[in-house]
């Protein structure tokens, strides 16, 4: 699978949308700093192969790192369902 680090300091977790689409992660964090009246903006796009499991998407935010965890479907689910051929 995939682990993908962002630093993102100075962020709150309620800051930061993630979404997933057709084999693009899309990261956007937007804060407004109350003291000096300016807001903040991160927007990235990140492309993964398209056998990310993405019933198994994960991400974690903690001392200012979003760390997302892309997990590979398994093999079997990549070739699909076996079929027998018969002689």
């Amino acid at each position: 699978g995939f682990v993908l680090s962002i630093d993102l300091p100075g962020f709150e977790r309620e800051d930061i949308d993630l979404t997933w689409e057709e084999g693009v992660l899309n990261m956007a964090a937007e804060r407004v700093d109350e003291d000096r009246g300016r807001k903040r903006t991160y927007h990235r796009r990140f492309r993964f192969p398209k056998d990310v499991d993405t019933d198994a998407i994960s991400a974690t935010y903690t001392n200012g790192v979003l760390e997302v965890t892309l997990p590979i479907q398994e093999s079997i689910e990549l070739r699909g369902e076996q079929i027998p051929i018969e002689g």
